[in-house]
């Protein structure tokens, strides 16, 4: 059969763009290091390395996920490290406003240091991420978590939510500890307080140190003349009563500002036990504790209600004595401030150590997934990496082929047949 000069040049191009792909195809897999470049190759092969494959995305995902975790906790034990920091100073104050060589001056400077150390913790617990979101605000990130109201307190404006991360198919990561966990829940044996109105307690028992007292007392002969300041809830309120004749706690119920009948009548109650008797003067409405001998004392006030030292107290009992004295609830006394200062600082490591907890279950999980990928990257090589040895040497008998085809064509085309069968 003959064959026409159009017809076998249509097929040697056809033949030379077959070779030329054959041999980008495996310029491709040399560059790539893969021996699949199209699913047509291999499907089942391809299908197989494409989940493995998507299953590498996901991970890659999760790491990220859990670097952000890791950053998150990091900067949360930077933070709470600080506040753990601050409260080992504010113990240091506490125990030296306790002592007898503390004077006027030091009080006046420790005032200064407590209301900076507060703002300080303020600022620390409104700190923001990196990406501008709120580290201890639950799942309100986009908030300022810690506000002073106008009563000049401290709130909490964030929840109770715990933002987590996807660190698998399964597992999710807390990345810090909301703020109500971290400053608003110091148990303490008065209550549960925020750390910021421990330390307001603290700054208000240092301004009244001096102007106020935690006894009364006076002669048998000079009688005790008092006034119960309060405000109009109804409250229980008890104090140490001690006469001539003994001591006894007197517990007054439903007391109210500006009315003594409940005190007098308490205290009455208790007259055989003290030796003490209560009266109310009735031009001055004050009420007046007289005995036959001895002295009166009045101590250890307790206020339903009232947990914290307030800068002015709204609960006292004021003599009428040259000059007067104020008695106040004993939590308003700086004694009592140390224990709840110590209580903070306990409650702040108990978050450092949950922080630690969740670090410590992050970097587990960093490795876990570096092990999965690992295993997978091993996989994906296996099944789909190229083996370049014989893909170079099939690339060298192609171009081998197409140069010599290449030639024989050259040779043909520029004479007849017959003339290239001589």
């Amino acid at each position: 059969m003959s064959v026409s000069t159009k017809l076998f040049s249509d097929q040697m191009m056809t033949r030379f763009s077959k070779i030329n792909e054959e041999v980008q195809l495996r310029q491709t897999k040399i560059s790539t290091g893969r021996d699949i470049t199209e699913a047509s190759e291999q499907p089942i092969k391809a299908v197989k390395l494409s989940a493995l494959e998507e299953s590498l995305t996901q991970l890659e995902g999760f790491q990220r996920n859990v670097g952000t975790a890791q950053q998150r906790l990091s900067l949360s034990d930077v933070i709470l490290t600080s506040a753990d920091d601050i409260l080992a100073q504010l113990r240091e104050r506490a125990i030296a406003v306790n002592t007898d060589t503390v004077s006027d001056v030091d009080i006046a400077a420790f005032q200064v240091e407590v209301s900076n150390m507060r703002e300080a913790l303020v600022g620390l617990a409104n700190t923001r991420t990196t990406d501008g979101q709120a580290l201890f605000g639950g799942y309100s990130t986009d908030i300022v978590p810690f506000v002073q109201d106008a009563a000049g307190r401290i709130q909490y404006h964030g929840d109770g939510g715990a933002h987590t991360l996807a660190a698998s198919a399964t597992v999710r990561l807390p990345t810090s500890m909301n703020g109500a966990e971290a400053f608003m829940q110091v148990k303490t044996d008065d209550g549960i307080f925020s750390i910021f109105d421990i330390v307001d307690s603290f700054d208000a028992a240092l301004a009244t140190r001096t102007s106020t007292t935690d006894s009364l007392s006076a002669d048998a002969q000079d009688g005790l003349s008092l006034s119960f300041s309060g405000d109009r809830i109804p409250r229980d309120l008890s104090f140490t009563l001690s006469g001539p004749k003994g001591e006894v706690t007197i517990l007054a119920r439903e007391v109210v500002g500006g009315s003594h009948e409940r005190l007098l009548l308490a205290i009455n109650a208790q007259s055989a036990e003290t030796g003490v008797a209560a009266s109310i003067n009735v031009e001055t409405g004050r009420l007046e504790l007289t005995a036959d001998s001895g002295e009166i004392q009045l101590s250890g006030l307790q206020v339903e209600g009232v947990s914290l030292a307030s800068r002015m107290p709204p609960f006292t009992i004021t003599t009428d004595g040259e000059p007067p004295k104020t008695m106040v609830p004993e939590v308003q006394m700086l004694d009592r401030q140390l224990a709840k200062i110590v209580k903070a600082g306990q409650d702040i490591a108990v978050s450092r150590t949950t922080i630690g907890a969740r670090m410590q279950r992050a970097d587990a999980q960093e490795e876990t997934l570096q092990a999965w990928s690992v295993a997978i990257e091993t996989d994906v090589n296996d099944l789909g990496a190229a083996d370049l040895e014989k893909i170079i040497t099939e690339l060298q008998t192609l171009l081998v082929t197409r140069d010599a085809t290449r030639q024989a064509y050259s040779r043909i085309v520029q004479g007849s047949l017959f003339d290239f069968l001589k």
